[in-house]
């Protein structure tokens, strides 16, 4: 395999570990509900937060992604991988998700990504936009679970500009009142 081009991000979610694992691995195929880059997502194999599970993410009518769990570490950290589809120019994507618990009601999610793109070439501009893509995913997961709102496309842009103006470990509920 040739060298892999890595990317990382974080945030910090006013939430449990065991509420953002219980979002991120346990019911793995719901990933829509708070990324706002899909039109919809679900479970394709295997059982919620399990090893193998795999889930297909519709980024829109016509392009598809498949990603499988492929390793993880009970509360703490996790591998998905993309595995099928039809997304243009990724051959390779890997995301290590990590999960560190500041205190019981406060955990910081780290996401580093590994990928290549084909033409190799590409993975310096795809670069940025992946990393952004993933962060908005973040930023989702945490307007999602501090205010059990959904976040979709359509919504999205007022979550990204509340999140923007919001100090640092600044709860979206605190922004919301």
């Amino acid at each position: 395999m040739k060298k892999l081009r890595t990317l990382q991000t974080d945030v910090t979610i006013n939430a449990s570990k065991e509420k953002i694992w219980d979002a991120l691995f346990i019911r793995f195929g719901d990933v829509h509900l708070f990324h706002p880059g899909l039109d919809g997502s679900h479970f394709i194999k295997g059982g919620r937060g399990e090893v193998g599970c795999e889930r297909q993410c519709d980024l829109n009518s016509s392009t598809k992604v498949v990603e499988r769990i492929t390793q993880a570490q009970e509360l703490e950290t996790f591998t998905v991988e993309i595995v099928g589809g039809n997304m243009p120019m990724i051959k390779t994507f890997i995301v290590d998700l990590e999960l560190r618990e500041i205190n019981s009601k406060k955990t910081t999610l780290v996401a580093v990504a590994h990928f290549n793109t084909s033409p190799a070439f590409m993975g310096i501009m795809v670069k940025g936009m992946m990393k952004a893509k993933l962060t908005d995913m973040l930023i989702g997961l945490k307007y999602h679970l501090e205010t059990g709102k959904t976040v979709s496309k359509q919504t999205y842009k007022p979550v990204s500009k509340m999140y923007q103006r919001l100090q640092p470990g600044q709860s979206f509920q605190i922004a919301t009142r």
